[in-house]
């Protein structure tokens, strides 16, 4: 529990120029940080105490704003901030705390640490998706290879663990997941590779004018022929 008087003070001035998503990754880092459960409550009683001017309802000052809090952490979830619900509680990602200490610099107040912690659970995590990295077959040819690797677009996708159906931001979000996770076991020679990928597959990674449009048209597509059967 957060106790008003314990808690660095920040300027209005400042932290009215931060985004909300930021403000929310610093409060659920500055409770990560105190250690123990973090439970939805836990968060938007940190906004709250800490931004006061950014996380209150307009007509009652005085009181949070909780869905104000609730709609940023969803978007911070979505980024690969976060982790977990309101019924499990949250968990900040590695990246997570990374941005969240960059974060503490602009706000001036808590300095972030020259390392950052890894949670266990997150060490645990990332040393399942190196393992997977390293036996995929597109990091197997790289290693023989280099750069005069013929990694085919299966491979790129199978090594993710994604199919020829996902969409460009799911293989985005995955790839820069898994450079996470190699970073965490510094394994150089799996950043390496990956930045690569990127390079190989940049096309692959962003989404075409109107793809959303034609796979959700695919969608009902499919939905109308299984219905007719």
């Amino acid at each position: 529990m957060l106790i008003r008087g314990d808690l660095p003070k920040f300027n209005p001035d400042i932290y009215s120029k931060v985004t909300l998503n930021d403000l929310v990754i610093f409060s659920i880092y500055y409770l990560h940080e105190e250690g123990g459960e973090i439970t939805s409550e836990d968060i938007v009683s940190a906004c709250f105490m800490f931004f006061p001017q950014r996380f209150s309802l307009r007509k009652y000052p005085h009181w949070p704003d909780s869905a104000v809090v609730t709609r940023r952490w969803s978007e911070c979830r979505s980024k690969g901030y976060l982790l977990g619900n309101t019924a499990k509680g949250f968990k900040l990602t590695l990246k997570g705390i990374r941005h969240a200490q960059k974060v503490a610099k602009m706000l001036g107040g808590e300095r972030p640490t020259s390392t950052p912690s890894v949670p266990t659970e997150v060490k645990t995590r990332a040393g399942r998706f190196v393992r997977s990295m390293e036996s995929s077959d597109a990091f197997v040819h790289y290693r023989k290879f280099g750069k005069s690797s013929r990694i085919g677009e299966f491979d790129f996708r199978s090594m993710l663990l994604c199919t020829m159906e996902s969409s460009p931001e799911t293989l985005k979000r995955n790839l820069d997941q898994f450079r996470e996770y190699a970073d965490v076991y510094k394994r150089k020679d799996l950043v390496t590779f990956l930045d690569y990928c990127k390079d190989k597959f940049s096309n692959l990674l962003v989404s075409a004018p109107g793809s959303r449009l034609v796979a959700s048209k695919r969608h009902i597509e499919k939905k109308v022929k299984k219905s007719k059967r």
